[in-house]
């Protein structure tokens, strides 16, 4: 297995293809990663680590002949970040939009036939979203950079199951949470709800700015989401939805709340942009759900296991 990108979602990957006594091959430039997950992932012996950009074509092709013989390539190395402050615009499309390029171009040089799943967003579909949303739903708007390159990359692997007959799977997540080996503890990194529970725990309030509906998805059911896409037998470019809640920041934040009330804590919410959503809550079909993907952590649960790690360990 090759896996580009240990960081949060991809810890939780790595970590579970090691269970299943796979043989993994991790990549990273440490960009927003830390280095002690890996380490620990270093221990075992089936584990082997190339640090360094999917952008330089040296480590790519390291990787690449070091995996050896390729069960799948799961990509996740990306600028996910929309906070202005996370990267630089030439950063995020060198590491987005170039990055995967390369990736793809040297397993077309080496003829994989096995499946590459890209980590996209639901987000692809814009924000706010459609009242229903299936994977044939077009594009919509964007706000930044960094999902508007989920795009590029989802047509990218498009063209290169054409052209170089790869088999190419996109997951299009929802907003992710929950703990995973690697977790983020910069704020500019961090989703909405691992947010609000590291900021709940030091006492810090939570603002509530947008009222629209959103998709959420726990890490441990994103990383069952990517391997059920590598699993699906059909050659050739196919797309999955993966959301298993649909709620708002306002209702996360009540949900942070609750969490911190049952533990003597108390949270103060600012209620900058509450009111009523601009659309309807909005129906995620997925074709996930026709092959066997099922949800395992709850919105409640994933927020209430959230908030305990960073009152152990975030503050």
């Amino acid at each position: 297995m090759l896996v580009f990108g240990v960081g949060y979602i991809g810890s939780r990957l790595v970590q579970e293809l090691l269970y299943q006594a796979c043989d993994v091959v991790g990549v990273d430039n440490l960009f927003a990663t830390d280095r002690r997950a890996i380490e620990g992932f270093c221990q075992a012996a089936s584990f082997r680590f190339v640090e360094g950009s999917i952008t330089d074509r040296s480590i790519v092709r390291r990787a690449v002949d070091l995996a050896g013989e390729i069960d799948s390539v799961f990509l996740l190395a990306a600028q996910a970040s929309a906070h202005p402050d996370a990267a630089s615009v030439e950063y995020t499309e060198e590491a987005n939009l170039r990055g995967p390029r390369i990736i793809l171009e040297a397993l077309a040089e080496r003829q994989l036939r096995n499946p590459v799943v890209y980590a996209s967003s639901t987000l692809v579909y814009g924000s706010p979203l459609p009242a229903v949303v299936d994977e044939s739903t077009p594009y919509g708007t964007f706000r930044d950079y960094a999902h508007l390159s989920k795009c590029y990359v989802e047509k990218l692997l498009e063209m290169f199951a054409v052209t170089h007959r790869l088999t190419t799977r996109v997951v299009r997540l929802g907003l992710t949470y929950g703990v995973a080996p690697v977790m983020k503890t910069d704020q500019r990194f961090m989703t909405a709800p691992n947010l609000f529970c590291l900021r709940a725990t030091r006492g810090e309030p939570l603002e509530v700015r947008s009222a629209d509906p959103l998709g959420v998805i726990h890490v441990e059911d994103a990383m069952q989401a990517l391997l059920k896409a590598a699993e699906f037998d059909q050659p050739g470019y196919l797309a999955f939805n993966a959301v298993t809640d649909v709620t708002t920041v306002g209702e996360l934040a009540d949900l942070v709340r609750r969490a911190a009330a049952a533990r003597e804590i108390e949270v103060t919410i600012r209620e900058l942009a509450r009111g009523e959503p601009s659309r309807p809550r909005p129906v995620i079909r997925s074709v996930l759900d026709k092959i066997g993907f099922v949800q395992r952590r709850n919105l409640a649960q994933g927020i209430d296991e959230t908030f305990d790690h960073f009152f152990v360990h975030g503050q």
